[in-house]
């Protein structure tokens, strides 16, 4: 064991520290204490004494000028360089480079190389693609043993063939499968999945500032249900270099994954003499008894709590004397006494003291999170019924909302408590929805229920509950004699999932709208959740005195002052009106419903009313609720009518998760609640559908396009056709009109559109039919504008074709710095459905649009081009009555409806469609039954063509249109479709 921390710190902070040898005596490398030559471990810390490190190889300490960590080439993707002492190279060592360069191909060409993610003394990782498996992205990893020491060599391919062994052994989805091993020569390969995302040392080091409680807790709680799972094994695995650089956030579903097993072993001989040079991990995490070879599940334990306090003080114990963790609280007050203490128990020297298993840990932190947090890390599934699953006490009850809630800017009263109740389906990765990159946390509640208490005697309660008796015995003797009646009216009637109408009391409002489920929370400045028109999200237009003048009205449950309010605020006669909003239209259809003497069924609308892309969002409420108001002013539904809730997701994909569990948590309290329509965005689409398939709730997208989506569930479906197919289409069109036989490829790995949709045009451009070339795939990150114009800069030549496969304002950048390329001054531009989104260009860029072309699902012209125009059905009319007002200038919005506009009101009347189709003249549905009817739409006539929808979900040979720019900044569409049926028989 080490001594005191005060000692450790005064040797450590010396002014002649050294590292490695000094004369005959050795000085340790961390507390700085001069050990006699041939001590293996310092007498006073008891760290490792490796008499072959120097300043040049020892990896992860402290620079005696610069008080800074030199380290090794930093992991990226799934790659590290495992960071232990004297394993990883900064000069010196073998000297031995890897052969590993991109285009580079291994086992007779099954894998090629795409780009070298880290390299090291002993190999390197690459990220390559799998051609036999529709080119698959996998991690490869290296091993080069050219040792002339045949022991060593020996030894070297024993610990990698080790590693292999120990990953290949592991069956978690958090850890990343190992798919193949190979050798070549004197080179070793092993094969893993691919996860890309972010690591959480580039993390820190790209934010700079402490994490968020809540998100840090979330990600070290899914580390520990991988360590609980290693505890299980037989014997147990014991990972040995737990670091931020070694927990990788994935960029598909933001969960932790622990990656680099390098130094991992079974815990089966812990008392045997090893050699520790290899098995050391990295110094300001890796606890003291891991220098003498003790290391046990509890020396992970103390490395992933470093690496907590890392996150939440950005202290970064590299810098600083191993051993030392200051209090949480005394570096960033925000930090919780709780988490304080846990961190204290479990950083402390002794281990004995400390969390003795994963388990017992995992449970303080999962505590924490629920009693804190109100929300859960949803781990225990990962077990695989390896372990006990554990059980979470229930929040305690929220206090009542003060009765004068303040106001804030998106005019709903702030909410008194700190968070809404736990969800009844967990939420995965809550720290990357709204718990993910939170900040300060901001409650906003919806207004409460209507019914106000009133202060009455005992008496005339007692007269009340008489005059009910008698009118409950009256009301029996009339049914048993004169049979059935149909309900009176007196307010709108929930359809539920029974056969019956349940009256609704209007002055009650108890469709359980105001529960704690219909709410928005500020997240980073923008508002997530669920409102049923007691908050707005849009604030931005000329018309938001009215809608908080709405909102308070009905605070207040003055129905007809609101009412008035929302009128005026869609008046486009009024200065202050805004015919096109939407989302005040649908606010005040659905206060007319509510006021209505009919049942009702209610729909959610997922969309992004916040962050860079509100005009993607106010397009999804135009389209939702020109169908509402078709489907109610006709009574399409008979005596039903429909009712919309807005669910905005914000800029964080992640948000989706939370904002599908609020979905969920609502419908088990209103049963009127039966389907959802959204995401547009693939990201947000992946990670609601997945809660919502687990509530059975279907869903139907209007334009996420990911392939990842398709056959991703049965309760999933969408009317714009996958990135594989427009990506065909793209392709085809490259080849036949821009003639083009070789191309680059703009590509974020880390986005689930972009990834999907640049791969699927590389796969369609190089296959046989076409025999198209790509030269090169240039990575970027979205909405990193410095990374798309590096990216520029790497063309030294005229490609002949760029694909970006990414979004309208990321595409911006790259028209914007096309002129300070002049060897691409020739070079076209094609991309796909995301492109199509005009409010993204700047005026910097439209002197280049007519370089760019695009795939889309829908034009608002497409009827005339094709012939079509004597077809056109009722929505273009509907559509300016609705939203014209007294604007007359043909603009988008206003008269002539966007492309994402015409895909939203297509999503929602397959929603309604099928409704009608199960309801089948009734008053009773239920969401499997919904789910059901959407199997079963057919050769459904939408605005943007036939729609069919298959087994996968996705929509049966769809149309799809290539659309460009001319030089006037004009949008024209080819005259024919590139592929679909777009007519229905």
């Amino acid at each position: 064991m080490c001594g005191d921390n005060a000692s450790i710190h005064n040797h450590y902070t010396q002014d002649n520290y050294e590292i490695g040898i000094t004369g005959t005596t050795m000085k340790c490398p961390f507390c700085g204490t001069v050990n006699p030559a041939g001590e293996t471990f310092c007498a006073n810390c008891g760290g490792y004494l490796d008499s072959s490190v120097n300043e040049q190889t020892v990896v992860g300490q402290v620079s005696p000028t610069t008080n800074n960590p030199v380290t090794s080439p930093g992991q990226v993707g799934n790659s590290s360089s495992s960071g232990g002492i004297g394993t990883t190279t900064n000069g010196g060592g073998r000297g031995t480079s890897s052969t590993l360069t991109p285009n580079a191909q291994l086992q007779n060409g099954r894998y090629v190389v795409e780009k070298v993610l880290g390299q090291g003394g002993m190999g390197a990782a690459v990220l390559a693609r799998d051609t036999r498996v529709s080119n698959k992205r996998v991690v490869i990893k290296e091993l080069i043993s050219d040792e002339s020491d045949a022991q060593q060599r020996q030894e070297d391919v024993h610990n990698f063939e080790r590693e292999v062994d120990t990953l290949a052994d592991l069956d978690h989805p958090l850890i990343p499968t190992v798919t193949d091993s190979f050798q070549e020569a004197s080179r070793y390969y092993m094969v893993q999945e691919y996860a890309p995302g972010e690591n959480l040392e580039d993390h820190m080091e790209r934010t700079q500032k402490s994490m968020p409680e809540l998100e840090a807790l979330t990600y070290i709680s899914q580390v520990l249900d991988i360590l609980e799972y290693l505890g299980t094994k037989k014997p147990p695995i014991v990972h040995r270099d737990i670091k931020p650089a070694n927990i990788i956030i994935s960029a598909r579903d933001k969960r932790a994954r622990l990656v680099d097993f390098g130094i991992a072993r079974a815990d089966e001989a812990k008392h045997a003499k090893r050699k520790q040079t290899t098995a050391l991990g990295t110094p300001g995490y890796a606890p003291p008894e891991q220098y003498q070879g003790n290391a046990d599940a509890r020396s992970d334990l103390y490395a992933l709590a470093a690496t907590l306090h890392h996150l939440v003080t950005n202290r970064d114990p590299r810098n600083y004397p191993p051993f030392n963790y200051p209090p949480a609280r005394s570096i960033n007050p925000q930090v919780s006494p709780e988490l304080e203490r846990i961190l204290e128990r479990a950083l402390t020297i002794d281990v004995t003291k400390r969390y003795q298993n994963a388990a017992e840990m995992k449970g303080a932190i999962d505590a924490l999170l629920q009693n804190r947090f109100h929300t859960t890390s949803e781990n225990s599934s990962y077990l695989l019924n390896s372990a006990p699953l554990r059980t979470v006490p229930a929040p305690p009850t929220p206090p009542t909302p003060p009765t004068k809630p303040a106001y804030n800017q998106g005019y709903g009263p702030v909410r008194s408590t700190p968070a809404p109740p736990a969800n009844p389906y967990p939420i995965n990765n809550q720290a990357q929805r709204p718990g993910g990159r939170w900040g300060n946390q901001q409650q906003i509640q919806q207004f409460p229920p209507r019914q106000q208490k009133k202060e009455v005697n005992y008496m005339l309660w007692s007269l009340l509950l008489l005059i009910i008796v008698i009118v409950i015995i009256a009301f029996l003797f009339f049914s048993l004699h004169a049979g059935p009646t149909i309900p009176p009216g007196g307010g709108a009637h929930p359809i539920g999932n029974t056969s019956q109408i349940t009256q609704k009391n209007p002055s009650a409002n108890n469709n359980s709208t105001s529960s704690n489920s219909i709410s928005v929370t500020m997240i980073n400045g923008e508002p997530i959740g669920l409102s049923d028109g007691h908050f707005v999200f849009d604030t931005s237009r000329r018309n938001a005195q009215y809608k908080k003048e709405a909102v308070a009205a009905m605070q207040h449950n003055n129905d007809s002052q609101a009412a008035t309010y929302w009128t005026d605020a869609v008046n486009g006669k009024s200065s202050n009106g805004d015919s096109g909003d939407a989302e005040a239209h649908i606010y005040q259809e659905d206060l007319r419903v509510l006021n209505s003497n009919s049942p009702y069924l209610t729909y959610v609308i997922g969309t992004v009313l916040s962050g860079n892309n509100t005009g993607t969002g106010a397009d999804n409420l135009q389209g939702a609720y020109v169908a509402q108001h078709e489907w109610n002013s006709q009574h399409t539904l008979g005596q039903l009518q429909i009712r919309l809730i807005i669910a905005n997701t914000g800029s964080n994909e992640a948000n989706a998760t939370t904002v599908a569990n609020q979905i969920v948590q609502a419908a088990a309290k209103d049963h009127s609640i039966v389907g959802v329509m959204g995401w547009s965005f693939s990201a947000h689409a992946e990670n609601a559908s997945t809660i919502l398939t687990r509530a059975k709730i279907p869903m139907v997208s209007a334009t996420a396009s990911s392939d990842a989506l398709t056959n991703s569930s049965t309760y999933f479906f969408r009317v714009a056709p996958s990135n594989n197919t427009e990506a065909s289409v793209a392709a085809t069109y490259a080849e036949n009109q821009l003639r083009a036989k070789k191309a680059v490829i703009f590509m974020d790995d880390s986005d689930s559109y972009s990834q999907s949709l640049g791969n699927d045009f590389q796969s369609s451009f190089t296959a046989s039919t076409i025999g198209g070339q790509i030269t090169q795939v240039i990575p970027y990150q979205r909405n990193n504008k410095q990374s798309i114009l590096m990216g520029l800069q790497k063309l030294t030549a005229d490609p002949g074709l760029i694909y970006f496969a990414g979004y309208a304002n990321d595409v911006d950048t790259l028209l914007t710095g096309l002129p300070n390329q002049p060897q691409l001054a020739n070079t076209q531009i094609l991309g796909g459905d995301a492109l199509y989104e005009l409010g993204g260009y700047t005026q910097q860029a439209r002197p280049n649009l007519y370089r760019l072309h695009f795939t889309a699902f829908a034009y608002p012209d497409e009827w005339d081009v094709l012939g079509h125009s004597k077809q056109k059905p009722a929505f273009f009319q509907n559509y300016i009555a609705d939203f014209s007002g007294a604007n007359t200038t043909t603009v988008y919005g206003y008269v002539r409806p966007t492309n994402n506009a015409i895909l939203s009101y297509d999503a929602m009347v397959a929603l309604l469609t099928a409704s009608k189709q199960a309801i089948r003249g009734g008053t009773s549905l239920t969401a499997t039954d919904l789910q059901a009817a959407l199997t079963q739409i057919k050769n459904l006539q939408g605005v943007s063509g036939q729609i069919t929808f298959g087994a996968d979900g996705n929509p049966v040979n769809k149309a799809v249109v290539i659309l460009s720019f001319d030089k006037g900044q004009r949008i024209h569409m080819e005259n024919n479709l590139g592929s679909g049926t777009f007519l229905a028989h």
